[in-house]
């Protein structure tokens, strides 16, 4: 039995990163990017919060893993979907996202997601993305409900 009702919240459509990360989480060169330009183990800050079902991210703010923190990326994959598929709608690709994302959880966080005190986001692609730039990419984010995160939650 679950210890909490799984509450997913999507990232949807994803806006400007200021920065971009090295591998382990330190802020390596300020600029314009693409969140999924973040890497698997890196932190960042957003200014919107990550509860609810579908939440719209204008930009996030890349930091090291050791300062506070909003969300860290603790995997990023692709959508099978062709190329040149139709969208397959915003459930489908969040009920792909979620599955897939709590799938992963365990073998980075080292613990199963209903013994941790941490939150999933997915962060992936909506109609025009996916139709208009063919992004097919998926990144998922632990956070904590109302709270920040400190130190990198990768299993040592």
């Amino acid at each position: 039995m679950a210890r909490r009702g799984f509450l997913l919240a999507g990232l949807a459509m994803v806006g400007l990163v200021t920065g971009a990360c090295d591998r382990g989480g330190s802020v390596k060169q300020a600029g314009a990017s693409s969140v999924f330009h973040l890497e698997t183990g890196e932190c960042f800050h957003s200014p919107a919060p990550t509860t609810g079902k579908t939440v719209r991210v204008k930009d996030v703010s890349p930091v090291a893993c050791t300062e506070a923190h909003d969300g860290e990326v603790f995997a990023v994959f692709s959508h099978p979907a062709a190329k040149d598929a139709a969208y397959p709608g915003d459930e489908s690709v969040a009920d792909f996202a979620a599955a897939e994302c709590l799938q992963r959880f365990p073998a980075y966080t080292g613990g199963a997601y209903d013994d941790s005190d941490l939150e999933v986001a997915t962060v992936r692609p909506d109609h025009d993305s996916w139709t208009g730039k063919d992004d097919r990419e998926v990144a998922c984010v632990l956070y904590k409900k109302d709270s920040t995160l400190t130190g990198s939650r990768r299993k040592a």
